[in-house]
């Protein structure tokens, strides 16, 4: 982070006045700019997306919560070997 050398605000990307390669930073409080590239080396822009809950995944990272016991797994494999008797080819 950089701060402004007249006020000690935190100097922000101008994008407006930014060109590829070349950044300038502005202080909001004092509107000093700054088109050091020293400045921008570390200067890292994300931007968070807002979701909505219905949006949002559930990630799951246990692999137990997949583990099946002995008795479902031969449970699925007899309902599948019933579904496909009455399957013709």
């Amino acid at each position: 982070m950089q701060f402004c050398p007249e006020c000690d605000a935190l100097l922000v990307l101008d994008t407006k006045k930014s060109k590829a390669g070349k950044p300038v930073f502005k202080c909001r409080d004092c509107d000093y700019t700054s088109s050091d590239e020293e400045l921008g080396k570390d200067y890292v822009i994300t931007e968070e997306i807002p979701h909505t809950e219905k949006e949002r995944v559930e990630v799951i990272e246990s692999e137990r919560d997949f583990a099946l016991t002995p008795e479902i797994r031969e449970e699925l494999t007899e309902q599948f070997r019933e579904s496909l008797e009455g399957f013709e080819y």
